[in-house]
């Protein structure tokens, strides 16, 4: 008969992997930007070369568009698209990406000395903290956070004085560039290191030639991978464009407001706590760690977006230091005097996160045409009224007006057919007022109407649960005179309008009693 010491770390390690895949199989819905980042492949694939201006869009937008992302986009193309492995291999690519960041975070927190029940315990902070954002189905970021976690065994490397890790770091620098703009965050975090082992160096030596000569490596690293920066298809141009992309403000996108706005501000608050602790019990033993911590959760805080960098960076960092403080003495002790309860209770998180995992049916993903009334996604599809436009004869393109959320999914859809009037590139194609313009549009705010007039719009795509499509439905005869257009399409999640002189072209459909579920890709 197996003992508890035998059966406790089984136990702990399927809860957590139990809690990966629950966190993980949160939201199956299928990420926005997705969509944009593959259209843009595609668009290269048949050109034969990276476009640097806007084929999709028929209102303005920016002279040059860098694409941060669109190695993020190659890579799922490839992976879904060119395989024909679809949506199987999406949710493949999501699991191992989420799953290696987790175990990348145990077995860094592993090597610096952190045990299982100490990184048990500390964990559930992680995963709540950057779950949400970073386990989508994919957004870009995902990347970051597995490059981020392997610059971490990286500069660990370099600490014991294993230089060859450059050899690992350029190259991976080039790839993490060409995928995401969080290739910033990787800087960061080197240019820490740096001034770290700097402090740290010339508190040693006590002299500055001294110093340079433990760290003039570093120096001629950081100058390597800044210009590295212009390994990419749009060159120098891809620097200026980093530089807006990160000081801009986006007041309107809900991700990038405070953590504290948004959620889990008492675990935030918490892991601060819990943060502070640990680089008050360390000192300066650890300063490197303690400003990657710092650092991070100050970005967490300012963009409840970069709570997954923080929550990486913490699951990284805070159990090793944890274990050699008393609190971490008081946890082994308890591990050790609880063994059968802990035992247990392990094995119960695992069954019931394996459950829920199921019970939201984790391997398939979804592309929601409508709010559900179980899941509530921030994200519908116009799945139904895509359907419809490609089964019209359209003659000529055809400029479709729509919401923020739905254009990138229109644009994979129906492109070239169809053009749309923005979609979730925000500053990588469009200018500021863009987004606010949509926003006011489908808010019906004063001057909504006059936005029908501003664009050669052909048709408008409205979500009938948007102020608008609640005004349009309940006084269609009287808006639709006023503004001289109707709806040729309506399904439970959205209503397509066109103006009343080309009501013979488009056939009137009513779908509003069917359930209609996108498919992948």
């Amino acid at each position: 008969m197996l003992s508890f010491s035998r059966l406790m770390p089984l136990a702990i390690t399927l809860a957590l992997l139990g809690g990966v895949l629950a966190v993980a199989s949160k939201n199956m819905v299928v990420d926005l930007d997705l969509f944009h980042e593959m259209s843009l492949y595609r668009q290269m694939e048949s050109e034969g070369s990276m476009p640097t201006t806007d084929a999709f869009a028929y209102t303005p937008t920016n002279e040059t568009v860098v694409h941060h992302e669109w190695g993020t986009g190659a890579v799922i193309y490839l992976v879904t698209v060119s395989t024909g492995w679809g949506a199987s291999a999406l949710v493949a690519l999501k699991y191992f990406l989420s799953f290696a960041v987790c175990f990348g975070c145990f077995f860094y927190a592993k090597k610096q000395g952190a045990t299982l029940a100490v990184f048990s315990i500390l964990a559930p902070f992680a995963l709540n903290l950057g779950g949400w954002m970073a386990f989508n189905n994919i957004r870009a970021q995902l990347f970051t956070l597995l490059f981020l976690v392997i610059l971490f065994f990286l500069l660990d490397l370099d600490r014991r004085g294993k230089r060859w890790w450059v050899l690992i770091w350029f190259p991976l620098f080039i790839i993490w560039s060409n995928m995401h703009g969080g290739v910033v965050s990787g800087m960061g975090i080197l240019g820490v290191y740096c001034f770290a082992q700097l402090v740290e160096a010339a508190l040693e030596t006590r002299s500055p030639l001294k110093t340079l000569h433990q760290v003039w490596h570093l120096i001629v690293i950081g100058i390597a991978t800044l210009l590295l920066l212009i390994v990419n298809p749009y060159g120098w141009e891809y620097i200026p464009y980093l530089y807006r992309a990160v000081s801009m403000d986006r007041p309107l996108i809900l991700e990038w407001r405070p953590i504290w706005e948004i959620r889990l501000p008492l675990i935030y608050g918490i892991s601060v706590l819990i943060a502070a602790y640990a680089i008050w019990r360390e000192g300066r033993t650890s300063l490197f760690q303690s400003m990657a911590i710092i650092l991070t959760a100050y970005l967490a805080a300012k963009h409840y977006r970069h709570g997954s960098l923080y929550a990486v960076t913490w699951a990284c960092m805070v159990p090793p230091m944890i274990e050699r403080s008393g609190l971490g003495r008081e946890i082994r002790n308890m591990f050790d005097n609880y063994r059968a309860q802990i035992t247990v209770t392990a094995f119960s998180i695992a069954l019931i996160a394996t459950g829920y995992s199921i019970n939201v049916r984790f391997w398939e993903l979804k592309i929601p045409n409508q709010i559900s009334s179980t899941q509530k996604p921030e994200v519908i599809y116009p799945a139904g009224a895509a359907d419809y436009l490609s089964g019209q004869n359209l003659e000529g393109e055809l400029n479709l007006f729509v919401p923020f959320s739905a254009g990138a999914f229109v644009q994979w859809k129906l492109h070239p057919q169809v053009k749309v009037s923005i979609d979730s590139r925000y500053e990588v194609a469009y200018p500021d007022q863009a987004i606010v313009e949509n926003n006011d549009f489908y808010k019906a705010k004063e001057g909504w109407q006059a936005t029908l007039n501003r664009y050669d719009t052909h048709a408008v795509l409205v979500p009938v649960n948007s102020p608008l499509g609640e005004l349009l439905t309940q006084n269609e005869s009287l808006i639709a005179k006023q503004i001289g257009w109707a709806s040729v399409y309506k399904d439970k999640g959205f209503a397509l309008y066109v103006p009343k002189k080309d009501l013979d072209k488009f056939p009137s459909i009513d779908r509003t009693d069917e359930s209609i579920q996108g498919v992948f890709p």
